[in-house]
């Protein structure tokens, strides 16, 4: 039955030809293939079978690839930035560099070795629109891949391991009789753009079971809040390379100052809806931008530091502390509510004036302490829940609860309203 099949760029209305006339097979043949979807939201989609040894023949090839932009991606800590697009021909991504479970994909090579029963299939492959060229055989119901990259926007884990499977096999032959390298696996062939190999990602791995937020929200075009977030890391100066996009947590090893799932977060506090237009986005990314520069002039440990000065700020303080990020919102919030009352000038003038309550130089006092509003030492902050003594010693701990997160905003909303030059915190400490 001949199916048309939708015009994208990369496939070929005629076959390329041998040197003799014959049909030319290219790098990769895909057999008995099944096609799917392509009208309306549906994505093309071709299922094919394949055995672990043209898996893994296709890889010595360096046809298949993973974009690390659009997988789990680089250890956030890396310095310089290793490559991105990794051959699968290379076998495991470092781990020390890259998000890769070594022992995950380990076991299930030896479950395949030892003839477990897994369920692996489907492998998911991706060719991207205008960066390939294929041939559709319809009387054969074969797909010839001639050029390109295949991309692995899904199931990394489970390729890698059945790659490894069918070198060891090979190498120690009579070793693992359960397994053979004709084992037979489902292939689903996608054509998504870049951008959709991401948003294919957050489906799969962000709703099921979450991977870590900042990644999936790095990678989605589908969340409003994630889009706005991400504009204001490209329009402000402080942000830019300085956001952790890849885990939900910060290490020692990490010299940026706030997650992206944390700022998605503080978007969700700022704008007026989880739901925007596009054409609002702009504008809001512009004023929570250039509200956190002015911030980072009064703060500059908001701003870029290096791994050394950034561990050293986290011991001491509270001022790039996830938990505060959330108070720094709700007066990110008042801020844009004084843009559309007052005027821009007016607002960032009186604005500029508010946040110099913040800065290290102004010294406040809470009973027999004094020093910076930020200092973990602060008994303000205890009192209120922000930090608590930890378990073992009493070094201090901070609590990053929805409570603590609230008391944050009170707390700065209502330093800042304050007129005059009031240094005493005390009246702070009630909730």
């Amino acid at each position: 039955m001949t199916q048309k099949l939708p015009k994208l760029p990369g496939f070929r209305g005629t076959p390329k030809k041998t040197a003799k006339g014959g049909l030319y097979q290219g790098r990769f043949t895909c057999h008995d293939v099944q096609w799917t979807g392509g009208s309306g939201s549906d994505p093309l989609l071709a299922t094919f079978t394949i055995t672990a040894d043209e898996l893994a023949d296709a890889a010595a090839s360096h046809l298949l690839w993973t974009d690390q932009d659009v997988q789990r991606g680089i250890q956030p800590a890396i310095e310089p930035r290793p490559a991105k697009e990794l051959s699968l021909a290379d076998g495991y991504p470092d781990p020390k560099k890259y998000i890769f479970q070594t022992a995950n994909a380990d076991d299930i090579a030896n479950k395949l070795l030892e003839g477990e029963q897994l369920f692996l299939s489907p492998l998911v492959w991706n060719l991207r629109p205008g960066a390939f060229e294929a041939y559709w055989d319809n009387d054969a119901r074969k797909l010839y891949i001639y050029t390109g990259k295949v991309y692995l926007p899904d199931s990394h884990h489970r390729q890698q391991a059945i790659i490894k499977a069918v070198h060891i096999k090979k190498s120690k032959e009579g070793d693992y009789p359960a397994f053979e390298p004709e084992k037979e696996f489902k292939v689903d062939l996608y054509f998504l753009s870049r951008e959709n190999e991401g948003n294919y990602f957050f489906d799969k791995n962000q709703r099921p079971a979450p991977t870590a937020l900042s990644k999936a929200y790095d990678l989605t075009t589908f969340d409003d809040l994630s889009l706005l977030a991400k504009k204001v890391v490209e329009k402000s100066k402080n942000l830019q390379g300085n956001v952790n996009r890849v885990t939900d947590r910060m290490t020692q090893k990490n010299p940026q100052v706030v997650t992206l799932s944390t700022l998605r977060e503080m978007m969700k506090t700022f704008a007026p809806d989880e739901s925007l237009e596009e054409s609002e986005l702009d504008g809001m990314a512009d004023i929570a931008a250039s509200f956190y520069d002015m911030l980072a002039e009064i703060r500059p440990e908001l701003g870029r530091l290096d791994a050394p000065a950034r561990r050293l700020v986290r011991e001491e303080s509270l001022a790039d502390s996830a938990v505060m990020m959330h108070g720094y919102a709700a007066l990110m919030k008042d801020f844009r509510r004084d843009l559309v009352a007052r005027g821009t000038a007016t607002a960032i003038a009186a604005w500029r004036t508010k946040l110099r309550k913040l800065g290290k130089d102004k010294q406040y006092t809470f009973a027999r302490w004094g020093g910076d509003l930020f200092a973990k030492a602060n008994p303000l902050w205890r009192q209120v829940g922000v930090v608590k003594p930890g378990r073992v010693d009493d070094k201090l701990t901070v609590v990053n609860t929805g409570g603590a997160r609230s008391e944050c905003g009170r707390v700065l909303r209502q330093l800042l309203a304050v007129s005059g030059t009031t240094t005493d915190l005390t009246f702070l400490a009630s909730k």
